[in-house]
């Protein structure tokens, strides 16, 4: 069965890797599906990411382009692809592939069935032990917080793209992937989750959760969004 997919990510200074990932991409996606996109935010990158982006938007016409002038960050960055986004089902990777692609069709397998896929790591061989600590840390902290008992919060993520678009997303950090589970969630959606390897970024410099800035900005989401939605019991679900 094909799927209409929509692969959202974002980049920032991802020169070295951006060509090999929209290629890879592209062929990967077309094995599963028979209408298919990439939505990619150049995130104020100060290399060659949105040349070689506006290139490869010329030879594929199924390739959007969204440029920021100014860097976003982790997290916010994705919003506006994820507002672009036409097609039925949505997912985010990045441009250093923790997912390979390859594997969507163990993913795809269940997306008739639950509303929301998302697949969880089998190890953490991907990681060095800081990332280790960092992970680890993290999934216990938004399990206790918020309660929602799931093997993964920061995952790749299968949506409705009409559940994406429909709902109001309140965190601008790396918070938004486990947002969108708590919302899935609470809104009803069924989920399954499936393990999957996640992989080792191969080339570059990574931007995400190694951060500083990065994680306290992910730190500062949890606490207010915790004290919003446990405390005040205020979780914004609907898009206005």
């Amino acid at each position: 069965m094909s799927y209409n997919l929509s692969l959202v990510a974002a980049a920032y200074n991802e020169e070295e890797l951006l060509e090999g990932f929209i290629r890879k991409s592209m062929r990967d996606l077309a094995k599963v599906s028979d209408d298919f996109e990439i939505v990619l935010v150049n995130d104020g990158s100060t290399d060659a990411t949105l040349d070689i982006a506006r290139g490869l938007a010329e030879e594929f016409t199924n390739l959007k382009i969204i440029n920021l002038e100014k860097n976003a960050g982790t997290g916010k960055s994705i919003l506006p692809a994820y507002t672009a986004a036409s097609k039925d089902i949505v997912f985010c990777n990045t441009v250093d592939a923790f997912f390979n692609t390859e594997d969507l069709p163990l993913l795809l397998k269940y997306i008739d069935e639950y509303d929301v896929v998302s697949g969880y790591r089998s190890d953490y061989s991907a990681n060095n032990l800081y990332q280790k600590i960092l992970s680890i840390g993290n999934y216990i902290v938004i399990r206790i917080l918020f309660g929602l008992r799931l093997k993964a919060y920061q995952t790749v993520q299968l949506h409705r793209t009409s559940f994406i678009q429909g709902i109001h997303i309140e965190a601008t950090s790396s918070f938004i992937s486990p947002e969108l589970l708590l919302k899935a969630h609470k809104t009803g959606k069924s989920i399954k989750e499936v393990k999957i390897r996640f992989y080792p970024r191969l080339a570059g410099k990574a931007k995400g959760s190694v951060r500083f800035k990065t994680i306290w900005m992910t730190a500062k989401d949890i606490a207010k969004l915790w004290f919003r939605w446990v405390i005040m019991r205020r979780m914004d679900l609907n898009n206005k």
